[in-house]
């Protein structure tokens, strides 16, 4: 009994040491630009690797960023000549000696490579990321609420492909079901592509990364009302959110002020009404055109 007790708790030692081990991961090879690169972890002890890699060149994966100590473990395709892109191929965890066998092949060079490592399932799963070419905000919070094909659009940054930005009004409109909730699709209907948070309810402004599809509907959930700057990457799944500032003071009945090119390098900082913030170079060259902007949550003109 003494014997099976002792057993026990160094497989309990065991196994928590392996879980400490594999709370990082890079992927490694001359397949990966610089060499080395650590993989961004998200929630449910996934892992992803999203950026450039070179056909011809070699790539494994790794939970150290040396390849020397104890604890040491590679990710090796449970298929000898497993491609990079995948869908969910197994893997186990093999050890140091076993490094080039945990080889991954990487089909072409691309700039587009997205890699999930899901070590709950042991499994990874790649793919050449092809941009999205629309992206929506809806939701009872939105003045479009739950509307089919009334959604309201994002505006793609003009230098990132990926990149959407949506500047407007977020408050509780008890004229819609759930109303301070709200969630991105990639089109202007609900399938097939959609962006939730990892929890229900989660505060945009507190949320950095996001979910594509998943089997649960969770929503962002807003804790104050007003005018909000959002930005979402698709490509990296990530998302930024801006509290401008409350949507009216009241004051004007149109909402919109005026404001003249002589002072508005020295303000808060402006956004146009696609969610692009105004560069300091163009603010101080003065090169603002007239139209309507947002800053400080409400609308501003230049004549």
């Amino acid at each position: 009994m003494k014997r099976l007790l002792l057993l026990i708790s160094f497989f309990h030692f065991f196994i928590s040491s392996f879980s400490q081990d594999m709370s990082r991961l890079w992927a490694v090879g001359t397949a990966v630009p610089g060499g080395i690169q650590e993989l961004t972890a998200f929630p449910g002890k996934q892992f992803k690797y999203t950026g450039r890699l070179i056909e011809g060149g070699t790539l494994c994966f790794r939970n150290k960023e040396l390849p020397t100590g104890t604890g040491l473990r590679y990710l090796k395709p449970t298929y000898e000549d497993a491609y990079a892109v995948t869908n969910a191929l197994p893997f186990t965890l093999a050890m140091a000696r076993d490094s080039l066998e945990s080889l991954w092949t990487v089909p072409l060079t691309e700039d587009v490579y997205r890699i999930t490592i899901d070590l709950s399932r042991k499994t990874l799963t790649g793919e050449l990321f092809r941009p999205w070419n629309e992206l929506f905000i809806v939701g009872g919070a939105t003045e479009c609420g739950w509307v089919t094909y009334t959604f309201l659009p994002f505006t793609r940054d003009e230098d990132e492909v990926c990149a959407w930005d949506w500047t407007g009004e977020l408050k509780e409109r008890q004229e819609f079901g759930e109303p301070r909730r709200f969630k991105f699709l990639g089109q202007n209907a609900w399938e097939p592509k959609a962006l939730h948070p990892f929890s229900q309810d989660e505060d945009v402004l507190e949320s950095t990364q996001l979910l594509t599809g998943g089997s649960g509907d969770n929503k962002w959930s807003i804790r104050q009302e007003g005018i909000y700057h959002i930005r979402v990457d698709v490509f990296r799944e990530t998302v930024q959110a801006e509290y401008l500032g409350p949507a009216s003071d009241g004051e004007s009945p149109t909402g919109i002020e005026e404001i003249h090119n002589s002072t508005i390098s020295r303000d808060a900082d402006i956004y146009d009404l696609s969610g692009r913030k105004l560069s300091n170079r163009k603010l101080s060259n003065r090169q603002i055109q007239q139209g309507i902007y947002i800053k400080d949550g409400k609308k501003w003109l230049i004549p």
